[in-house]
């Protein structure tokens, strides 16, 4: 199935892990893929994977979504080559773990400044080119914690609220220009922060990291973490014409552990 032929789509966190996943998945459908990333070397490897893949050439782009310096230099570049983004997916995050109680000033403006205000400064920056085509897609990665965090995630959480109800707004306010905005909400999904947060989170219950998993896991009704490329699955449908009239929504990909836990 090639339901993406000749479509540009913008990824952001595009090195590794879910944002790899999506990158390949759109490549796979034939759409010209735009990944970015701060991570130079592994957003290289992507890309030309993405480029195997395709058989086209893939353009990379260093992108920290917290400047709009380089924001606008990237959304400049792909509108000159390509005259338009017809897809843009907000999937860069990052995380730590700390209770409030001794959580910096700096570990929360890091997660709101990525995953909060990166969003908005990308969307700001590719909306007014999806306004003029009356036409477009965003999907923005949040993450369950966004319904129902965790100890030790509150500023994580709170980010990724932040991300949902963003979402909900911006599709209230550009669903005349039949744009769509969603969101996924992945749960435990086997990536390297995945991995980073067993590490935290074991310290700070005094358990092993592969314990911890093993506990996780046995709440996922499927019985399994979830790989990345079964949230790129949900991003592609949302973002193909399957999805037309689907929009302000935020969809759960957790094996069903979001029936549990909240």
């Amino acid at each position: 199935m090639q339901r993406f032929t000749d479509k540009v789509v913008l990824i952001t966190g595009a090195a590794e892990g879910m944002g790899r996943a999506i990158t390949l998945a759109f490549a796979g459908e034939d759409a010209i893929v735009v990944p970015t990333d701060i991570n130079e070397e592994l957003l290289a490897e992507t890309a030309k994977e993405a480029s195997e893949l395709s058989g086209r050439p893939v353009d990379w782009f260093k992108m920290d979504i917290t400047k709009k310096e380089e924001i606008a230099q990237t959304v400049t570049a792909i509108i000159d080559k390509h005259g338009r983004i017809d897809v843009l997916v907000n999937n860069a995050g990052v995380s730590t773990m700390n209770p409030v109680v001794d959580m910096t000033e700096e570990e929360w403006d890091f997660c709101m400044n990525v995953n909060a205000k990166g969003p908005f400064l990308v969307t700001k920056a590719v909306l007014p080119h999806m306004i003029a085509a009356e036409n477009g897609k965003i999907v923005n990665t949040a993450s369950v914690a966004g319904k129902g965090a965790t100890a030790f995630q509150a500023h994580y959480g709170a980010s990724k609220a932040a991300v949902i109800a963003f979402t909900q707004a911006l599709s209230k306010e550009v669903g005349e220009y039949h744009i769509n905005v969603n969101a996924v909400c992945p749960g435990m999904i086997k990536t390297s922060m995945q991995d980073r947060e067993m590490v935290w989170e074991g310290k700070l219950r005094g358990m092993k990291p592969e314990d911890l998993r093993f506990m996780a896991t046995q709440f996922i009704p499927w019985g399994r973490n979830g790989e990345p490329e079964d949230v790129a699955k949900v991003i592609l449908f949302l973002a193909s014409p399957d999805a037309e009239y689907i929009t302000g929504q935020a969809i759960n990909v957790t094996g069903g552990l979001i029936m549990i836990t909240h």
